[in-house]
């Protein structure tokens, strides 16, 4: 359908907004927010409807709606003193006001579902970015799930504990899964005990699959129960039951949560990609290629080997489909962080990270992962005030994205803001368990170092060696650390723990996070000697 106003046509087959004929660039979003607008023209629509459609699944601050709005009026010419096309309702909404020349917009419903119908299907065509690429209500970003409560014995505090801790901390590890987004254990709750259907759970979240379970006591023994369900169908994809002794479950509770996440996972991923052969052809090959290199450093630590290994799988994801934002995005910020700790060298890996990270940002920059993988790799090849944009607005489309918010801490510590502290620490509470988050300690404690927060750097850097034995980066700052506060004996030990991780530790991967005068402290201490220049 094409609708006419001014020298404006905005087509919704073709996906264009057109002026005297020329096709003038719109953000997906933005296109759909206006086409939104221009077929409910009749009514003024409240800014918790648009969050609704346009947003579907995810939590976004109402800034992301005003931002959509106004790159809206500025494609049109429009400003909101003027307000010739999209007039504002304090308090109310939103509503179009120009003339048209189109049919009625109160026409049945199912011509309006066809309309989109045929929008949705020109998209899928015509501005496939990334896996998960369509912005409109029919086709998400990405994939949602929720977890819903557990079931439980009515009367019985063990078994309620147990069901509530399982359902959260099921959430929490699958909320880690690239490429899906898991609602909030808030959002999910109102549907505890379950009385309405899985189809009528997935009409009102928007969610693609769900998973319950429950926790019974049968005599010295709890059986934990656990299904993936479609949410469109209401049809099981998984199931499993386990009899777990009642008195050993709380030491047991982090191995069963890893076992049906393990198990999950994989079925998740076989029935979306069933999904996305219907959305468009999609390389299997290129999204386990991606899958691998990112799992990389969570499996095998931090060293040239295991970031090589990672970006060699990621350009074979790229090489496979080069239309996979999510590979570009990631390898920018493999091979930047890995120049940042000194384990990527060389003359070209600057050009290859930047042209990753544009092209990823080119293929679809208004997915939070994209926008938070890119925005943390031109922060770390130096470029704060885009790498921060970047970052912010990631955390403004998805307050829930942990690596994003952690990122952005960093890079506003690195430009002097103390403020960076708290993000980095709200990222990290985000995602509690996170495999990162050793990383983003040794991070961490390197900003509260930067404004003289040394009894806190010394205990973030511990907790970071604790969070992971493979990382020799928290060591390095915890030996930074321990020389500000003039304990020269801990540094020499956390120093040589960095040098069990990494035997050919230097003194150039230690000056990348600690200044002269540091380096200065180190030398006069005797931890630099022996170690190479």
């Amino acid at each position: 359908m094409i609708f006419s106003f001014s020298d404006f046509q905005l087509d919704t087959h073709q996906l264009q907004l057109r002026r005297a004929g020329v096709a003038q660039p719109l953000e997906p979003l933005v296109f759909d927010l206006l086409t939104y607008l221009v077929t409910h023209r009749d009514r003024i629509v409240s800014r918790t409807e648009l969050l609704d459609q346009l947003w579907t699944g995810k939590v976004v601050s109402e800034s992301a709606l005003s931002s959509a709005v106004k790159a809206a009026r500025q494609a049109l010419g429009d400003n909101g003193q003027t307000q010739g096309f999209i007039a504002t309702f304090n308090r109310r909404g939103y509503r179009f006001v120009a003339d048209i020349d189109a049919p009625d917009p109160l026409a049945p419903d199912s011509e309006s579902d066809a309309m989109q119908q045929s929008a949705a299907e020109a998209h899928q065509e015509l501005a496939a970015a990334c896996l998960f690429s369509s912005r409109n209500e029919r086709e998400k970003e990405q994939p949602v799930l929720a977890v819903l409560p557990f079931s439980h014995g009515v009367g019985i505090d063990q078994t309620a504990w147990i069901a509530e801790v399982l359902s959260e901390d099921i959430s929490i590890h699958l909320a880690r899964i690239p490429g899906f987004l898991v609602l909030s254990r808030n959002t999910a709750s109102q549907y505890h005990p379950r009385e309405v259907s899985i189809q009528h759970i997935a009409r009102e979240l928007g969610v693609d699959y769900v998973i319950e379970g429950s926790v019974w006591a049968m005599g010295d023994n709890l059986r934990v129960g656990v299904q993936l369900l479609d949410a469109a169908s209401g049809s099981m994809l998984w199931s499993d039951r386990k009899l777990i002794p009642a008195e050993s479950l709380n030491a047991l509770e982090e191995e069963v949560v890893r076992e049906i996440v393990s198990r999950i996972e994989p079925e998740l991923n076989r029935a979306e990609l069933s999904q996305l052969r219907k959305r468009r052809t999609v390389d299997l090959g290129a999204w386990a290629l991606y899958r691998q290199g990112h799992a990389i450093l969570g499996q095998k630590g931090w060293s040239e080997e295991s970031f090589t290994e990672a970006a060699n799988l990621l350009r074979q994801a790229i090489q496979r489909d080069p239309e996979l934002a999510f590979a570009h995005a990631y390898l920018a910020l493999i091979i930047a962080i890995g120049h940042l700790v000194g384990l990527i060298r060389g003359h070209e890996w600057l050009i290859e990270a930047a042209q990753a990270a544009e092209k990823a940002v080119a293929l679809d920059g208004q997915d939070t992962d994209v926008l938070g993988y890119a925005g943390c790799a031109f922060a770390d090849m130096g470029d704060l005030q885009r790498g921060v944009g970047m970052l912010r607005r990631a955390v403004e489309l998805d307050p829930s994205n942990a690596q994003a918010t952690a990122a952005l801490g960093a890079a506003m510590i690195r430009q002097g803001d103390v403020q960076g502290i708290d993000f980095m620490l709200r990222g990290m509470k985000i995602s509690p368990r996170d495999n990162r988050r050793s990383a983003w300690g040794a991070l961490l404690a390197r900003g509260m170092l930067n404004f003289g927060q040394i009894d806190n750097a010394i205990r973030t850097a511990s907790d970071a060696c604790r969070c992971d034995d493979r990382i020799f980066l928290p060591r390095v700052v915890l030996a930074i650390a321990h020389i500000h506060d003039g304990n020269i004996p801990r540094a020499v030990d956390a120093l040589s723990d960095a040098r069990r991780i990494r035997p050919t530790l230097g003194q150039r991967e230690i000056a990348c996070f600690a200044s002269r005068a540091e380096m200065a402290l180190l030398q006069k201490g005797g931890l630099l000697a022996g170690l190479p220049t």
